[in-house]
């Protein structure tokens, strides 16, 4: 059975790279992927009142960035809907601000991650890329420090449009954030970033990683900690910094990083195997543990369950702590931890409607799961 792999003429991968057998593997045989929804109990999920006025706002600003064919790809997405189910109670200005960072943010990821950019298969390019990215991300937020400096972006835009489309973002935030929660947003800006690097450069030398390895950068990758960054800002809230410090909201964002990361792996695997790019956790414990795609599936979603029981948990820890320090605030703890539950799932019901990963149209079964067939 052939597979396509997207390769661009001079990508640096080995010939023997081991993902071409294993997408070979995992497209012979079809698999099945449960109702995710049920493992969520009760947990909230809404849709912002803002969204139609939302998505005109952003789809014009996707044709105002991006050539035609590129814009109709986007907005096929509908990344205004994930943003007014992930934050469905800010207000529609705040709402914005975040929806042109998440569209910021899911094509400034493709521009790397997508394995027949230039960028993917050129590591210094994409370096210098990742670089001027970040230090422009503190320059807009005005806390620039030496390095950021030498770019001169007082003088000079960034060389990418890309890159300038964050300027509006960044402005929006300054307004209402101090510099711990920017520090916050810029610091898990770096660790998205770095953890990338490491990925890409373990795909361009053909090695698949051990689960411990795979998780590593993962939880980096995902970018999920940056969009928890933003929660402050778009539910208009101000945390005590001693609760957002705290080594239970450490755990929390651990745990939402974790779910979401868990739900994709397994929504995504149908696109990865088509285009012969798999990187996530069920190919990645086939190839180590030597598990059939069903039982890695399996595998994923008990370890989802376990993770969204320990959310739960955490939470109830939280709040105890918060009781006892500063009672005064426990209801504004438990609207953000309220606003964690509402990403969580965003990210699962995006995922499973759009054009993303190719699901929408898939038939359910009575269970309401459904059997993915790699065509």
């Amino acid at each position: 059975m052939s597979v396509i792999v997207q390769r661009a003429p001079d990508d640096p991968r080995p010939l023997d790279d081991p993902r071409i057998d294993l997408s070979k593997r995992l497209k012979s045989h079809s698999f099945y992927i449960p109702n995710l929804r049920t493992a969520y109990k009760d947990w909230p999920e809404d849709v912002s009142p803002h969204y139609p006025e939302l998505k005109e706002a952003l789809n014009k600003r996707i044709e105002d960035l991006y050539p035609p064919q590129r814009a109709a790809a986007l907005i096929k997405g509908d990344y205004g809907l994930l943003s007014s189910m992930w934050w469905p109670r800010a207000s529609a200005e705040r709402l914005k601000t975040c929806t042109f960072w998440f569209l910021w943010l899911f094509t400034w990821d493709d521009e790397i991650d997508q394995s027949t950019s230039e960028l993917f298969i050129n590591i210094d390019n994409a370096n210098a890329f990742r670089e001027e990215s970040y230090h422009f991300v503190r320059h807009v937020l005005g806390v620039g420090n030496e390095a950021t400096a030498k770019w001169g972006f007082d003088q000079n835009p960034p060389h990418r449009p890309l890159i300038c489309s964050l300027d509006v973002i960044g402005a929006e935030l300054s307004k209402v954030y101090d510099k711990d929660q920017i520090m916050c947003f810029v610091d898990e800006i770096y660790y998205y970033m770095d953890c990338q690097q490491r990925e890409q450069r373990r795909k361009l030398t053909g090695v698949i990683p051990t689960p411990e390895q795979y998780w590593e950068t993962r939880l980096g990758t995902s970018a999920v900690t940056s969009m928890l960054a933003l929660n402050e800002f778009a539910d208009s809230q101000s945390l005590p910094r001693w609760v957002m410090t705290h080594p239970r909201m450490t755990d929390i964002w651990r745990e939402v990083n974790l779910n979401m990361s868990l739900s994709n792996d397994m929504l995504s695997l149908r696109k990865e195997i088509k285009h012969g790019d798999i990187d996530s956790i069920v190919p990645v414990l086939i190839f180590n543990t030597n598990l059939t795609v069903q039982e890695a599936i399996a595998d994923t979603c008990t370890q989802l369950q376990k993770n969204i029981g320990r959310f739960d948990q955490w939470s109830d820890e939280l709040c105890t702590a918060v009781q006892v320090k500063q009672p005064s605030i426990l209801e504004d703890v438990k609207s953000f931890i309220t606003g964690c539950k509402y990403n969580q799932m965003a990210n699962l019901m995006w995922s499973l409607k759009t054009s993303r990963y190719g699901l929408g149209d898939i038939p359910r079964d009575e269970h309401g799961g459904m059997t993915i067939v790699v065509d």
